[in-house]
C-alpha cells in the first residue's frame, strides 16, 4: 500500500464506487423497464391465478394457468435471427386435457392461404354468408365443424379479428390443442391482452362442449340386431374423413376404430375421444 499515495487511493476508491453504483442503477433501471414493458403479462397471471414466466430481460414472458382442465399458455410466437421485419404474433394456446377428433384451420379470406391444407381437411361452408364470406374454414369432419360455428362462437372470431389487421388472425385446432394467433403485439396494453384471451376461452368451451355433444350424439341403440350389418361402403377414417379402402388399415386395440396407417402415426393414438387407446393392430 505504500506504493500508493494517499490521493490515488482515494481515486481509485471513488471510481470503484463509481463503477458500482452505476451498474445497479442500470440493473434496476432494467427491471423496471422490464417490469413495465411486460406489465400485461403480469396481470393477465394475477387475472387467471396463473403462473408468470420470465424468459430474460430480452425475451417476453409467458404466463400459464388452467382452464377447465386444460393448460393454457399466451405468448407471443418466437422469432428467428437473422429474418428481418417479423411481424409480433400473440399466441394463446390451450393443451386439451383428452384428445378431440377434429383438425380445423380458419383464416380471414385476404389472409394468405398456406401452400398445402392441413392433411385430410376439406373447405367447410357454415351457412352464414356473411361468416362463409369473411373466413375460410378447413376441417376433416364437417358436422362437427358446424356444431363448433354456432353464432358464440362466430361472433367471438369476428371480435378476435377486429382487434387486428384485417387478415392478421388465424385459429388452428388438432387433436391435442388448440391455438388462436394474432398478429399483434398484445403485451403493451392490459385489457386488450385479457380480451382476447377471454374471446379464445369462449373458443376453447364451445368446441369441447360441441364435441362432446356430437359424441353422445354418435351413439344409437337399435331394435333390429341385423340392421347394423348392412353394407354402407368401406368405413371413414376418423382423422382424415377419407374412406378406408385399399390401403393400410390399423384398428385401435381398445375400441376398433379402423384408421388408415398414415393417420394413426400422424396422431399417435386412436381418434375416438374418451378412447385414449394407444396400441394399434394392423388389419390384414
Amino acid at each position: 500500500m505504500g506504493d500508493f499515495p494517499p490521493m490515488q487511493l482515494l481515486i481509485i476508491g471513488l471510481v470503484v464506487l463509481f463503477v458500482y453504483i452505476f451498474i445497479r442503477l442500470l440493473a434496476n433501471f432494467s427491471t423496471w423497464m422490464n417490469g413495465a414493458r411486460y406489465r400485461a403479462y403480469r396481470h393477465l397471471a394475477t387475472r387467471y391465478g396463473g403462473r408468470y414466466e420470465s424468459r430474460g430481460l430480452s425475451e417476453p414472458p409467458t404466463v400459464s394457468f388452467t382452464h377447465g382442465g386444460a393448460t393454457v399458455r399466451v405468448g407471443l410466437a418466437p422469432t428467428f435471427a437473422g429474418q428481418p421485419a417479423q411481424i409480433p404474433r400473440t399466441r394463446v394456446v390451450v393443451r386439451f386435457r383428452q384428445g378431440i377428433p377434429l383438425r380445423l384451420e380458419l383464416a380471414p379470406v385476404v389472409r394468405p392461404a398456406p401452400p398445402q391444407a392441413p392433411k385430410g381437411t376439406r373447405l367447410v361452408k357454415v351457412g352464414d354468408p356473411e361468416f362463409d364470406r369473411s373466413f375460410v374454414v378447413q376441417a376433416n369432419d364437417a358436422e362437427m365443424t358446424r356444431d363448433f360455428l354456432c353464432p358464440t362462437v362466430r361472433l367471438a372470431i369476428t371480435n378476435l379479428h377486429r382487434a387486428v389487421h384485417p387478415g392478421g388472425m388465424l385459429v388452428s385446432i388438432n387433436p391435442e390443442r388448440m391455438l388462436v394467433q394474432i398478429d399483434r403485439n398484445l403485451g403493451v396494453k392490459a385489457e386488450s391482452l385479457a380480451w382476447v384471451v377471454h374471446q379464445s376461452l369462449i373458443l376453447h368451451d364451445a368446441l369441447i362442449q360441441g364435441v362432446s355433444r356430437r359424441m353422445k350424439q354418435g351413439i344409437a341403440i337399435v331394435d333390429d340386431p341385423d340392421a347394423w350389418l348392412e353394407d354402407t361402403g368401406p368405413p371413414i377414417c376418423k382423422v382424415c374423413g377419407e374412406p378406408i379402402s385399399d390401403s393400410e388399415v390399423i384398428v385401435c386395440a381398445a375400441c376398433n376404430t379402423p384408421h388408415h396407417r398414415d393417420c394413426w402415426e400422424y396422431v399417435g393414438a386412436c381418434s375416438i375421444y374418451g378412447c385414449n387407446g394407444k396400441v394399434g393392430v394392423r388389419e390384414e
